[in-house]
């Protein structure tokens, strides 16, 4: 249930003014079947070769090179050359927190950085990395396109059932069983196949559409779960509340007939809120979820370290689990000032008898470091993909 072979028909290049480095990492491509990866020697030398064409898909470069090093060829590629590189990834034995600025320039530009990769290159690693990533989901051609989407036609997507819900797995780390899914929005698009919901959630957070969207979600999640649960007893399945919906007055009321009407107990649905946006609207959303929890909802604070929640915060909302931005995660061995953010979190989740959530594992060694210090359950591509119901239902039978 791979990507590779979206990757293959694509272009690669490789920058690295080391011809060792470099011809392995082409070598290495060339034998996960790629035709057409290309060379460059340094910054200077990539950037004039991608003037010549059309696009590249994806351009591998080391960050030490002489003339211009990889880090200005990142920026020059964010600043100039949009649509004609689509994805990134860096090769380099710099120290982690150099990785980590790298990093913070991709996400402030249309690039994906797909890994940040030891030198020398491994064959394992890159086939790891490309088949965990759907190269269609940047969505290239609509980007460049200036394509926008407009609040009408997400409307009309969920007029027509084009909303669906994607699963991926919750695994506990004290034994390694399925303990949970996460249900995440996909478009399945006529005309663009699957999109990704970073081009159309916007629409789904707030107003009339959001209210809609969001119960009609829960109804189909909830019938989901009625087949996984007939092959998993226990599980639950989180879903994400938009912070408006708290101040809906119906909202408790509605997601308990909801549930209860498909023979579901509320215990099985966990509602996911952002840790940012609860906290700039906490006291006027306390009272909706003491009443979720009385109501016998779990509630979990999600993506927490990307906003400013303090320990009275936390101790004052009722959450039952709290989930560890992927940032603070994947690969945070190798990153001090990430394993300490990373550590306080699982410890503070300890103190205040919280859940520990930790997204985007990615690697055995992200899951052993987790459950070195104590993290309750992981989530991430290490596992699965988010899939759709019959792909999961599939899933789910192989691992039992």
């Amino acid at each position: 249930m791979g990507y590779l072979d979206k990757w293959l028909p694509r272009t690669v290049m490789v920058v690295d003014d080391s011809a060792t480095h470099r011809l392995l990492a082409v070598g290495i491509l060339q034998d996960l079947g790629f035709p057409r990866v290309l060379e460059a020697e340094n910054g200077v030398d990539a950037l004039a070769k991608l003037e010549t064409l059309d696009n590249v898909d994806l351009v591998i470069t080391d960050l030490n090179m002489p003339c211009m090093d990889g880090v200005r060829l990142l920026e020059s590629i964010a600043a100039t050359m949009k649509g004609k590189v689509q994805f990134v990834a860096v090769m380099s034995g710099v120290p982690r927190d150099v990785l980590d600025a790298v990093q913070g320039v991709v996400d402030a530009s249309d690039l994906d950085l797909l890994e940040v990769f030891p030198k020398p290159l491994r064959r394992e690693e890159v086939l790891r990395v490309l088949d965990a990533c759907n190269p269609d989901w940047h969505l290239p051609s609509l980007v460049n396109n200036k394509f926008t989407l407009t609040r009408e036609e997400v409307s009309h997507a969920l007029q027509m059932k084009q909303l669906v819900p994607y699963y991926q797995p919750k695994i506990s780390l004290k034994d390694n069983a399925l303990c949970g899914v996460e249900a995440l929005v996909r478009w399945e698009h006529p005309h663009y196949g699957v999109l990704s919901p970073s081009l159309f959630v916007e629409y789904l957070e707030d107003g009339e559409l959001a209210i809609r969207f969001f119960y009609h979600f829960l109804r189909e999640v909830c019938a989901a779960m009625l087949r996984f649960l007939a092959i998993h007893p226990g599980l639950h399945a989180s879903i994400n509340l938009p912070v408006p919906l708290l101040n809906d007055p119906n909202l408790v009321d509605e997601m308990t007939t909801i549930v209860q009407s498909k023979g579901l107990p509320s215990q099985s649905i966990v509602l996911e809120v952002t840790e940012t946006s609860l906290m700039s609207n906490l006291a006027p959303s306390l009272g909706t979820l003491a009443r979720l929890r009385l109501n016998g909802f779990g509630l979990a604070m999600d993506d927490y370290g990307t906003g400013y929640s303090s320990m009275k915060q936390l101790s004052r909302s009722p959450f039952t689990e709290l989930k560890i931005d992927r940032e603070f995660v994947h690969d945070a061995s190798g990153s001090p000032k990430k394993l300490a953010i990373l550590t306080s979190a699982i410890a503070m989740c300890q103190k205040l008898q919280l859940s520990s959530v930790a997204e985007g594992v990615e690697t055995e060694d992200d899951r052993q470091q987790l459950a070195a210090l104590g993290c309750d359950v992981a989530q991430g591509y290490y596992y699965s993909r988010p899939l759709s119901e019959e792909l999961f239902l599939l899933w789910m039978q192989e691992r039992e």
